[in-house]
């Protein structure tokens, strides 16, 4: 019977390793294929696209970012070609296949890992047998059980990150790859949390994948293992590999714990890392302890901090750190203060998410303990709890959206830094900001980039004017419109270019045809577009 294995991305540069590993699974033994769609496409048009393929079962991988999506496509599917055979799988639908059985139209949902269980199901369904399958739930029968396959098994398929089908588009798409499964911690608000132990692939298994994967073209490429620094002999391991075998451009990102990452892997880093190849991500969440022990997050701010800036301090990683609002105990002020105490790392990003009360954690299953309101449809955001109001929420919203405009883009990086200087809440300063934005009923969405300059130029005042005006000439590469009014008339313009070419010896010609002059408080601002590529300097 033809199957198609598919899922529904964020974006089109996302790609979904269990497509893949489901795919190397049964390829050799069943008539298979996958393909990948978007949370963007035309539900018409993906359906229409389906049927067309002449399948006769169709399995989607589901999360909470698609899984509205796909029960739509499950009933306009279904209402096309009743006979299609639907199967579910993923972690939104693993810890209550009941509830996706009773409102989807859907035939079978794979609880936990399905690299043995889906081409079981597939053999089952082939041969016209009663599906008893640990972890494959239908109408007649729900599984208990949670599927986990043996990673030996895994290393003995084919490999999931050099298949045919992924070799136009490589360069242009993440690479998602996996060196372990579970997680050693218990967050509350986490999946990972209900998995029982730590995985390791083996060392000669990931040596060949992480070879295949240095020479495929790929050039982000990101690991999925919930605490990479969880084994530092494993972990070393693979970055000393990778530091040995890594291509031009290519960029690793992992997810870690900082405050036990061991001092034998920074030092490693130190030592070995070329700059720019590392990428970690870092979820403190918080830095209230009666909220770190609600959520059974054990977390050593102190030691957490120490390394974050030693991993900072040469400027070889870029750290991308986390925080979510919304967790028990932590008031709206409180929050004010764990933000406050994670910016003033000054990381590259702060990703500042909201609580989504997932199926199947304890923190949704004790959500009424705690005051709870939350989405009832994915992801599942929280709307208020005891300790913050629907207004707080709304506040704290209104902050990260300011914070992802001037900060988090990387589009100001001198007139932020120098207005964080002088701050004593960075939380503040952007909801402040988000204020005047209301007040002056600014664009939110839909604005062009010197806009976003102007806006806050208007907050600021003349104070940041020049830095803001260096921010914004550097984004380019061919010579932008101003936002701002010329500081230099025509003629004024000529006599510095003269006074520049007689006391620097800079060029006349490239001046004349390719440069923007500014006259600023330090002196004189000179950037050049030329061939694509700009300079800027500053010359008194």
């Amino acid at each position: 019977m033809k199957t198609l294995i598919t899922t529904l991305n964020s974006k089109f540069i996302h790609t979904s390793l269990s497509l893949r590993l489901l795919y190397v699974a049964s390829y050799k033994d069943f008539d298979i294929d996958f393909k990948e769609y978007t949370i963007k496409d035309s539900l018409e048009h993906i359906v229409s696209d389906i049927l067309s393929m002449n399948i006769q079962i169709l399995a989607f991988s589901c999360y909470i970012w698609n899984i509205e999506y796909i029960q739509k496509l499950c009933q306009m599917i279904k209402k096309q070609k009743p006979e299609m055979i639907i199967i579910l799988g993923g972690p939104e639908v693993t810890y209550e296949p009941q509830y996706f059985l009773e409102t989807t139209d859907i035939d079978y949902v794979i609880s936990g890992e399905g690299e043995k269980v889906f081409p079981m199901l597939l053999k089952a369904i082939e041969n016209h047998e009663t599906v008893d399958i640990p972890g494959v739930s239908y109408h007649q029968h729900i599984s208990s059980i949670i599927a986990t396959v043996d990673l030996a098994y895994v290393e003995s398929l084919d490999s999931p990150y050099n298949l045919q089908q992924d070799q136009k588009n490589m360069s242009k798409r993440i690479l998602y790859f996996e060196s372990s499964r579970g997680c050693p911690f218990q967050c509350q608000y986490c999946l990972s949390s209900l998995e029982q132990g730590l995985r390791f692939f083996s060392e000669d298994y990931l040596k060949k994948q992480l070879d295949i994967i240095c020479h495929s073209g790929a050039k982000t490429i990101k690991f999925l293992d919930r605490s990479f620094n969880a084994n530092a002999k494993h972990a070393i391991m693979i970055l000393d590999y990778i530091f040995k075998n890594h291509q031009p451009g290519q960029q690793f990102q992992f997810e870690i714990n900082a405050d036990v990452l061991n001092q034998n892997i920074i030092d490693f880093i130190k030592m070995h890392a070329p700059e720019g190849l590392l990428r970690f991500e870092v979820g403190i969440q918080s830095t209230y302890e009666p909220t770190n022990q609600a959520v059974k997050r054990i977390q050593n701010f102190e030691r957490l901090s120490e390394v974050v800036q030693q991993l900072m301090a040469d400027g070889k990683c870029d750290l991308h750190l986390d925080l979510i609002a919304g967790l028990p105990y932590e008031s709206f002020e409180r929050f004010a203060k764990s933000f406050d105490d994670v910016f003033a790392f000054r990381a590259k990003e702060l990703q500042l998410g909201f609580l989504k009360l997932l199926r199947g954690t304890s923190l949704r299953n004790d959500a009424l303990e705690y005051g709870y309101q939350y989405q009832n449809e994915p992801p599942y955001e929280m709307i208020e709890n005891h300790w913050l109001s629907q207004t707080d929420v709304m506040k704290i919203h209104m902050a990260e959206d300011m914070l992802e405009k001037y900060w988090n883009s990387g589009r100001f990086v001198r007139t932020m830094n120098a207005i964080m200087d002088h701050q004593s809440s960075a939380f503040d300063f952007f909801y402040q900001l988000a204020c005047f934005y209301q007040q002056q009923h600014y664009k939110k969405i839909g604005y062009q980039l010197d806009e976003l300059f102007m806006y806050l130029d208007s907050y600021l005042g003349t104070k940041y004017h020049d830095l803001l005006i260096q921010d914004y000439l550097c984004q380019f590469k061919v010579k932008p419109k101003r936002w701002y009014q010329p500081t230099l008339s025509p003629q004024q313009r000529k006599l510095v270019i003269r006074y520049l070419v007689d006391q620097y010896h800079l060029s006349q010609e490239t001046l004349f045809r390719y440069a923007l002059v500014e006259k600023l408080q330090q002196g004189y601002l000179v950037v050049i577009y030329k061939d694509y590529q700009c300079t800027m300097d500053i010359y008194k």
